[in-house]
């Protein structure tokens, strides 16, 4: 499953029904978990989503403006909020009522068509968007978004990979070593920098948050303060998000086969050290390794996650294993043959060596 990302140019007529059925979701979103609440609290029974299905009919005559918004449209509203009851039984926080302004989306799981200058929608029409690439596979949901003042819709779409076992090609392969003082070292004797997305604006941030603080809730001036914290906040998310995208293509077009830790960045985002999880949440590890696990499947090339244990302490001339060597943080000197290297291009060195000796022949995508 793959999802697609287009801005769209809504006419005033469209954005208004957006708004309206925005709303009409919400409003159903609220109904239906106060339902759940109270059932639960009165008669200590669960309410389930076929339960609120077969509730509808009646609501569109009690609330006429249930009737404007698009059946699938209006179902997809008591699926999402049966996920977050699902979530709630993993460990998530029990669902909350949505607020004007949090619910900003609603989906169509089918009878939406996409050509090449419009997207046709239910109810809605022909729709215009930008359109900046092909969408390959079959169609499954299409998700308007208001972000800010701006449009957009998300489409995900099914395509099959078929697996087959081969050969991994390692004829250009690249070991890398992320989490350092930079983002990336590569076995290949080179760094890959990531801007400090965020740090232009903390101080920006520091004096909104404030001013939000002293503001009385509900207020227009407090709504206004809150739009542009998010709007700085949408805009680091972005910036980052490119960022991703451009170092991940450019490394799956130019390697033939990459490796690097088998990482539990959840884990190392919750250690307790702030600079840690600022780190780990600046540069976004687990987005980075997504982008690049499917654009190199898509390629037909290979991503090896290999054991982290020892890279950082093995020597890439000898092999030896001594903790000794890692001298400090950025420098690396062998204790037995003297290898003198930078620390995290030697552990980039390592991982590299590890993953083509694993790799010798193992079922993968293509």
């Amino acid at each position: 499953m793959k999802t697609y990302k287009f801005k769209l140019k809504l006419t005033k007529k469209q954005e208004n029904t957006c708004e309206s059925w925005i709303n009409s979701c919400r409003s159903l979103y609220n109904l239906a978990l106060n339902e759940r609440i109270m059932v639960y609290e009165m008669r200590k029974k669960s309410v389930s989503k076929y339960d609120q299905y077969n509730q509808l009919p009646e609501l569109k005559k009690l609330y006429p403006w249930f009737g404007e918004v698009y059946s699938d449209t209006i179902q997809e509203v008591l699926d999402r909020l049966e996920k977050t009851y699902q979530n709630f039984f993993r460990g998530a926080g029990f669902p909350k009522y949505s607020k004007k302004g949090e619910y900003n989306s609603f989906t169509f799981k089918r009878s939406f068509k996409v050509n090449e200058k419009t997207i046709k929608l239910p109810k809605i029409g022909e729709v215009k968007y930008f359109n900046s690439r092909d969408i390959v596979g079959t169609l499954k949901t299409a998700t308007i978004i208001k972000e800010d003042n701006n449009w957009f819709i998300c489409i995900t779409a099914e395509y099959e990979t078929p697996f087959e076992t081969i050969e991994v090609d390692n004829q250009n392969p690249i070991g890398c070593d992320m989490g350092g003082i930079r983002f990336l070292a590569l076995s290949n004797n080179t760094f890959i920098d990531s801007p400090e997305f965020m740090k232009p604006f903390e101080s920006e941030l520091r004096i909104l948050q404030r001013k939000l603080a002293r503001q009385k809730k509900g207020s227009k001036s407090r709504e206004k303060t809150k739009q542009k914290i998010r709007k700085i906040y949408k805009k680091v998310y972005n910036q980052r998000l490119d960022f991703l995208h451009k170092v991940s293509t450019n490394l799956s077009n130019k390697y033939s086969a990459l490796y690097m830790e088998d990482l539990k960045l959840q884990k190392m985002q919750q250690s307790g050290f702030s600079n840690v999880n600022k780190m780990m949440s600046d540069k976004s590890f687990g987005n980075f390794k997504l982008l690049l696990s499917y654009k190199l499947k898509e390629r037909g090339k290979h991503l090896g996650l290999v054991n982290p244990a020892y890279t950082s302490q093995t020597c890439n001339a000898c092999g030896t294993v001594d903790k000794k060597s890692r001298i400090s943080q950025a420098e690396f000197v062998c204790t037995s043959c003297g290898n003198i290297d930078l620390a995290d291009i030697s552990a980039s060195k390592i991982i590299c060596s590890k993953g083509i000796t694993a790799s010798t022949k193992r079922k993968t995508l293509v």
